[in-house]
C-alpha cells in the first residue's frame, strides 16, 4: 500500500535498523522530521519507508538515531489522537454537501445568493434582485460583493464562515479553539552510527571476497518483497545461475528480537540465510536460528579473517553445489 507522499506504509517496511543502515549509504548529515498524514496519523519516512511514530519511539535509540529537536502537531482534545480528519460543515444542518460561490447581497431586502442566483443581462452584468424583482444599478449602493462563501446543497443556507471541525480516529469531534497538541521529536544519525558502518564496511568486504573466490553476483542492502507482500532489507543477496542464499549480520548488539526478525525474514522469502553472528550472542541467539534450517557462523574480533574459509565453503554449498 502506498501512501499519500508514494512511500511505502508501516505494514510493508522492514527493521527500523536494516532502513537505517540503508539510510547512512546516502549521507552522513540529515534530519528524519516526522509529518502527520491526514486521518492515518503521525508518521516518519525513513530510506523511502513511511513508519509510523509509536514504532520509531519504541526503537529509535537502537537503530543508530538521537532526538534533535522537537515539533507538535494537532490532535484531539479528548483522546489524544493524532489521526485527524478535518471536516467543513454547514453550521446549520452540521452535512458536508457545500458549494463554493461568490455572494451577492441587495441590500433593500436582504437577498443573498451567488452570482449565479441573480437575474442578469445579456452581456453578464446583475440586472435585478430574484426576490423582489427590483433593479441592481450600483455595486455598493443597491447590492454588495462581500466576497466568497458557502451555499448548503442540503438545506439552502447561505454563509460565509463553515463550522470546522476535526474528527479522530475514534469519531471524537474537537473544534480548532479547543484542539490539542502532542508533540514529537526530530532525529538525526547518532554518534553510534559507526557501528552501523562497521557492518557496512564488513558487507562490502564479504561482497568482494565472494565475487572474487567464488565467481557469484553480490547486492548489498536489497530490498526484496516476500510472500507476504511485505518488504525486508537482505544485508547481502548471493546470485549465480538462478540460485539464491541471503547473509544476515547480527553484531554484539542484537537480541532475541533481531533474531526472530531474521526468521521471518527467511520464512517469508524462502530462502537459505547464512547468520554471521558475534561469538559472543551465538549460544543465546542458536535458541531461536535452527542450524537445521541457518547456517550459522560465529564471528570473532577478528572479523573477516577468522571466517573466511567457513564463509565460502558455505556459500558453495547453498548456492553452487546441490543444496540450494
Amino acid at each position: 500500500m502506498k501512501s499519500v507522499e508514494g512511500t511505502v506504509a508501516m505494514r510493508e517496511s522492514p527493521a527500523m535498523k536494516d532502513l537505517v543502515l540503508l539510510l547512512s549509504r546516502e549521507r552522513d548529515e540529515q534530519e528524519i522530521t516526522p509529518v502527520q498524514v491526514p486521518g492515518l496519523g503521525v508518521y516518519y519516512t525513513i530510506a523511502g519507508f513511511q513508519i509510523q511514530a509509536g514504532s520509531v519511539l519504541k526503537h529509535y535509540s537502537e537503530a543508530f538515531l538521537e532526538v534533535k529537536r522537537y515539533v507538535s502537531f494537532p490532535s484531539c482534545s479528548t483522546c489524544g489522537s493524532t489521526s485527524l480528519r478535518l471536516e467543513v460543515l454547514c453550521p446549520s444542518c452540521r452535512q458536508s454537501d457545500l458549494l463554493r460561490i461568490d455572494l451577492v447581497v441587495h441590500y433593500e431586502c436582504g437577498y443573498m445568493d451567488g452570482v449565479e442566483g441573480f437575474v442578469r443581462d445579456s452581456q453578464g452584468l446583475l440586472e435585478k434582485c430574484p426576490k423582489c424583482g427590483k433593479s441592481l444599478k450600483r455595486v455598493g449602493i443597491d447590492y454588495g460583493r462581500p466576497g466568497l462563501g458557502f451555499k448548503c446543497q442540503l438545506c439552502g443556507v447561505i454563509f460565509q464562515y463553515p463550522l470546522t471541525i476535526l474528527r479522530c480516529d475514534k469519531d471524537h469531534l474537537t473544534t480548532l479553539d479547543k484542539i490539542s497538541v502532542e508533540r514529537y521529536p526530530v532525529f538525526t544519525l547518532s554518534k553510534d552510527l559507526q557501528k552501523a558502518r562497521t557492518i557496512l564496511g564488513l558487507l562490502e568486504k564479504i561482497r568482494a571476497e565472494l565475487e572474487r573466490g567464488l565467481n557469484v553476483e553480490v547486492e548489498i542492502l536489497k530490498v526484496i518483497k516476500g510472500r507476504s507482500k511485505m518488504a525486508h532489507v537482505v544485508h547481502a543477496l548471493i546470485r549465480s545461475d538462478g540460485k539464491v542464499a541471503a547473509i544476515e549480520i547480527l553484531d554484539e548488539g542484537s537480541d532475541i528480537s533481531e533474531a526472530m526478525g531474521v526468521v521471518s525474514k527467511a520464512v517469508d522469502l524462502g530462502m537459505h540465510f547464512i547468520v554471521i553472528l558475534d561469538q559472543k550472542k551465538a549460544s543465546e541467539l542458536r535458541k531461536v536460528l535452527n542450524p537445521d534450517y541457518f547456517t550459522l557462523i560465529p564471528m570473532r574480533e577478528r572479523g573477516l579473517e577468522s571466517i573466511r574459509d567457513l564463509l565460502l565453503e558455505s556459500v558453495y554449498t547453498f548456492v553452487l553445489g546441490k543444496k540450494v
